[in-house]
């Protein structure tokens, strides 16, 4: 509400119907109440307080002094008013600044650990290769293959054939570190020309092996 007519209403200045409807408004809007109070506190301090009806109005070299101290006094309450929210507005936003790193933190940390876990949980295979040789012709080769690919799952991994030319037959077989001699004694077996020095099986739990078949000359 505009504060003219608080400060009107105190000084007794409104009509009977205005005070009227003024003290309804009172009654019910807590809002109106406070800025009554407040404006009842200024008014006291200026020391003119006429809150009774009837009473003559204060001569013109009066009312300015009045005005002047009034002016200043609400002036000073909006200033005061003013810094507050500037006080809190920047508290609140360091304490969002604070909230965003924090969630950034935890961001970070939770990603770091999931990389952590999943190292933990899918350890990295070997990536020393083993080639083991085969010499067979052209029409023999696709059944060799598959032994191969057998084999290597006879010994708890897999095998995949990679690529096929006039030349021979690529294949890859990722067997388990423990079960690496008993692969390649079953390549021996199937006529295979081993490496003079093995990869170190030790390097991981698992192991993958490259194994070639060349056409026979």
């Amino acid at each position: 509400m505009n504060p003219d007519k608080l400060f009107d209403y105190l000084d007794g200045k409104l009509s009977g119907a205005d005070r009227a409807a003024l003290e309804e408004r009172f009654m019910n809007e807590p809002e109106l109440r406070r800025e009554l109070a407040i404006a009842r506190q200024i008014h006291s301090q200026i020391g003119d307080s006429r809150e009774i009806v009837g009473v003559a109005e204060p001569t013109p070299e009066v009312q300015g002094p009045v005005l002047a101290r009034r002016i200043t006094i609400i002036f000073s309450v909006l200033v005061f008013a003013n810094v507050l929210f500037g006080i809190y507005a920047i508290a609140f936003m360091k304490k969002k600044d604070r909230a965003q790193m924090s969630v950034e933190k935890n961001r970070t940390e939770l990603a770091e650990s999931l990389n952590r876990s999943a190292a933990v949980a899918l350890p990295t295979p070997s990536l020393d290769i083993d080639e083991i040789k085969f010499t067979a012709p052209v029409p023999e080769q696709d059944k060799l293959a598959n032994k191969i690919i057998a084999a290597a799952k006879q010994a708890g991994g897999s095998g995949t054939k990679g690529l096929a030319d006039q030349n021979g037959i690529l294949l890859f077989a990722e067997i388990p570190s423990a079960r690496l001699n008993d692969f390649r004694e079953s390549m021996k077996r199937l006529g295979a020309t081993l490496p003079a020095t093995a990869a170190d099986s030790t390097a991981g739990d698992k192991s993958i092996l490259q194994v070639r078949i060349v056409s026979a000359q």
